[in-house]
């Protein structure tokens, strides 16, 4: 009886493990973002300015995917977030929308902000690195311009 139970709890043990990590596995935006897409990007800076708010937007349309984006995604992944935390993003200097269409069509949808909140088809999830990924990623959407 007592080898059963600990046998049980062993197995719980296991499985729960096994979902921590299968939930906290990191994904790569090449999963939402591939070769045939086109993207359309927009960038706002946040900020004050002599007291009063400052936005600045930029847009950029019709970006096709290089393999210099293909790898540049690759290289910055992200991962889910504890269920229980907050799911509200707050930017402190920057806000990135990736608008990912295939055929004309808007398939998925990405936002990154430099404090490394990304949400993507609904989901919360945390990207280290985040302030860096969106310099390198409008220098090289501004040489594919």
């Amino acid at each position: 009886m007592f080898n059963a139970n600990l046998k049980r709890r062993i197995q719980l043990a296991a499985i729960l493990v096994a979902g921590a990590i299968v939930y906290f596995w990191p994904h790569s935006l090449t999963d939402r973002i591939t070769e045939n897409n086109s993207l359309f990007v927009t960038c706002t800076t946040l900020g004050a300015e002599d007291g009063a708010a400052n936005n600045d937007t930029q847009t950029w349309e019709s970006i096709a995917v290089t393999k210099d984006i293909l790898s540049l995604l690759d290289e910055h992944t992200f991962r889910r977030n504890l269920p229980f935390s907050g799911s509200s993003m707050m930017p402190r200097e920057k806000l990135l929308v990736i608008s990912v269409y295939e055929g004309g069509a808007l398939i998925d949808s990405v936002i990154i902000s430099d404090s490394g909140e990304l949400s993507a088809g609904g989901t919360n999830y945390i990207m280290n690195g985040a302030d860096a990924f969106i310099g390198e990623f409008i220098k090289l959407i501004e040489k594919a311009d």
